[in-house]
C-alpha cells in the first residue's frame, strides 16, 4: 500500500510544496533531478547501474559496468565498452576505436588520407602521403611508418621479416635467429646466439660470440669520446671511455664506475642489495630492502623498508611532483605548477578511501577503494559500482554527498541546502525559504518569506497561512550556523 501511495504522490507532483528544483528521490530505485542554473537533467536507477545526465555543455548515458557514453556536441564523443576492452573516442582532429583484441581503428582528420584499422589479426590503412598498407599477421604484412620502422614486411612471421629505416635494410629468416644488414652506411649479420658482427659507419660496430658470453661494442663513433665494451659475462665486464670507466667481476657481486666529468664515484657489492655514489649533484645510498635513496640532478627517490614505504621526487623551474607510496598500492600524490599557482594532490589508502583535489580547485572523495588504479575511465564504469560513500565539490564550492547510492544525500551551494533519505525525508533550505517532507507528503511544510503552507497525507489541497509578523531573519538560518563538512 505504501508503494501505490508514493506512486500517487510522485505522479502528481503539481501538488508538493517542494520549493527548490524539481526532485524525486526513492533510492536506490531512481532519482530524478533538474538543474535550473544548467537546464540539466539527471535520472540514476537501480544505484549507479543506469545514469542519465544531460545540461547545455554535454551528455551522459552509462550502464555500468558495460557502457559509457559521453557527448560535447560536434566537438566531442566517447564511448567506454567493457572498459578497458573497448572505446570509441571522436575529437576535432581524430577518431579512433578498439575492442581488445578484435579490432582497432585509427584516423587523422587532419590528415585527410591517414587512417589506420584493425580486426582480429588484420590490419589495413593509409599513410599520410595515401600509400595504402596491409596485412593478416602471421601470414603476409606490409606496414608503412609502424615501430619506428618506414617500412616492414612479413611473410609467415617468423619465417621471413625484413624491415627499412632510409636507406638501411635488415632481412630476417627465422626471426631473431638470422638478420642480414645491409644499405645507408650499415652492414652486418647475427646468427643468434651463436655469433653476429654489425656495424654502422660513424656510429657503432658491435660483435659477439656464444651470446650473452663473449661481446665486444664500440658505441658512439660520431663523438669526440666513444665508449668501448667488453664482455665475458659473467666474469668480467668493462666500459670505458677517455672520461668515464665502468668495470665489473662476477656481475652483479661487484661494480665500479668512475666518470671524470662529473666527478661521479659508484661502489656495488652486490647490485641491488649495496651500493654507494657520489658526484657532482649526484647521490646513492642504497641497503636494500632497508634504506635507499637516489638523488640525480634535481630528481630523488628512495625507500624504507620496501615495499612498506617510497617516494619519487622531481622539481624544475615550472613544476614540481611527489609522489609517496605505501605497501604497493596506496599512494600520496602532489603535483605543483609554479608559475600558475596550481596544486593537485591525490590519496589513495587502499583498499578504504580515495582523496583526489584537482588544479582547478574540485574535490572528490570516496570509500572504499577497491580499484587500486588512477584512471578516469575506471572512475566512470566501475568506481560508481563498489563506492559506498562518494563527495564531491566543484570549484565554485557546490558539493553533493551519496552514502548508498543515493540514499542519504547532501547537497549544498552558496544559496540553498538540501537533506534527503530517499523518499523517507527530505530537508531544504534557503535564504528565505524553509521545506520538509516526511514520506513524500505524509506531512510535508514550507515556509517562504511570510507565507506558511501544510500538507497532510498526501492532500491536493495544501492549508495555506499567513503570518505578517514573521520575518526572513526569522526564517532563515545563517549559514555559518548550518554549515556542514562532510
Amino acid at each position: 500500500m505504501l508503494v501505490f501511495l508514493l506512486l500517487g504522490s510522485w505522479i502528481s507532483g503539481c501538488a508538493t510544496l517542494s520549493p527548490g528544483p524539481r526532485r524525486e528521490n526513492f533510492a536506490p530505485l531512481f532519482i530524478y533531478s533538474e538543474d535550473e542554473e544548467r537546464e540539466g537533467k539527471a535520472v540514476d536507477v537501480l544505484g549507479p547501474f543506469f545514469t542519465y545526465r544531460k545540461d547545455t555543455r554535454e551528455s551522459h548515458l552509462a550502464f555500468r559496468p558495460f557502457f559509457y557514453w559521453q557527448g560535447e556536441g560536434e566537438k566531442y564523443s566517447r564511448t567506454e565498452y567493457l572498459y578497458p576492452l573497448g572505446k570509441y573516442e571522436r575529437t576535432e582532429g581524430e577518431v579512433k576505436s578498439y575492442l581488445m583484441p578484435l579490432y582497432s581503428t585509427s584516423r587523422d582528420l587532419t590528415q585527410k588520407e591517414k587512417k589506420e584499422r584493425g580486426f582480429l589479426l588484420a590490419f589495413w590503412g593509409e599513410t599520410d602521403k595515401g600509400e595504402p598498407y596491409g596485412g593478416f599477421f602471421p601470414l603476409y604484412g606490409h606496414m608503412k611508418n609502424r615501430f619506428g620502422r618506414d617500412e616492414i614486411n612479413f611473410f609467415l612471421w617468423p619465417v621471413y621479416m625484413d624491415s627499412r629505416v632510409g636507406e638501411s635494410r635488415a632481412q630476417s629468416v627465422f626471426w631473431p635467429f638470422l638478420t642480414f644488414y645491409e644499405g645507408g652506411g650499415r652492414e652486418g649479420f647475427k646468427f643468434w646466439p651463436l655469433a653476429a658482427h654489425v656495424k654502422k659507419e660513424n656510429s657503432y660496430e658491435k660483435s659477439y660470440f656464444l651470446w650473452p658470453i663473449f661481446h665486444h661494442e664500440k658505441r658512439y663513433l660520431y663523438t669526440d669520446d666513444p665508449t668501448e665494451i667488453n664482455m665475458v659475462f659473467p666474469l668480467y665486464v668493462s666500459m670505458t671511455s677517455s672520461r668515464r670507466t665502468q668495470r665489473s667481476v662476477l656481475w652483479p657481486l661487484f661494480t665500479h664506475v668512475y666518470d671524470e666529468e662529473d666527478h661521479y664515484d659508484q661502489w656495488d657489492f652486490p647490485w641491488p642489495i649495496l651500493q654507494f655514489a657520489r658526484g657532482d649533484d649526484k647521490e646513492i645510498r642504497r641497503l636494500f630492502p632497508i634504506y635507499g635513496r637516489k638523488y640525480w640532478e634535481g630528481r630523488e627517490r628512495g625507500y624504507f623498508l620496501w615495499p612498506v614505504y617510497w617516494y619519487v621526487k622531481e622539481e624544475d623551474d615550472q613544476h614540481r611532483k611527489s609522489t609517496e607510496r605505501f605497501l604497493l598500492l596506496s599512494k600520496d600524490e602532489t603535483e605543483v605548477w609554479k608559475k600558475k599557482g596550481q596544486e593537485e594532490r591525490r590519496i589513495r589508502v587502499w583498499p578504504f578511501f580515495y582523496y583526489r583535489e584537482d588544479k582547478e580547485g574540485g574535490l572528490y572523495f570516496y570509500w572504499p577503494c577497491l580499484i587500486p588504479l588512477d584512471y578516469e575511465g575506471f572512475e566512470r564504469n566501475w568506481t560508481p559500482l563498489f563506492s559506498l560513500y562518494e563527495y564531491r565539490r566543484t570549484p565554485r564550492g557546490d558539493s553533493e554527498s551519496k552514502f548508498l547510492w543515493g540514499i542519504y544525500v547532501h547537497r549544498e551551494n552558496a544559496v540553498r541546502d538540501l537533506y534527503e533519505l530517499s523518499f523517507l525525508f527530505t530537508l531544504y533550505s534557503a535564504e528565505d525559504v524553509f521545506y520538509f517532507s516526511f514520506l513524500k507528503g505524509l506531512v510535508e511544510y514550507r515556509a517562504q518569506g511570510t507565507e506558511r503552507a501544510l500538507r497532510l497525507v498526501y492532500s491536493p489541497w495544501p492549508i495555506q497561512w499567513q503570518t505578517p509578523g514573521a520575518t526572513k531573519e526569522a526564517l532563515a538560518v545563517s549559514r555559518e550556523e548550518r554549515q556542514v563538512t562532510p
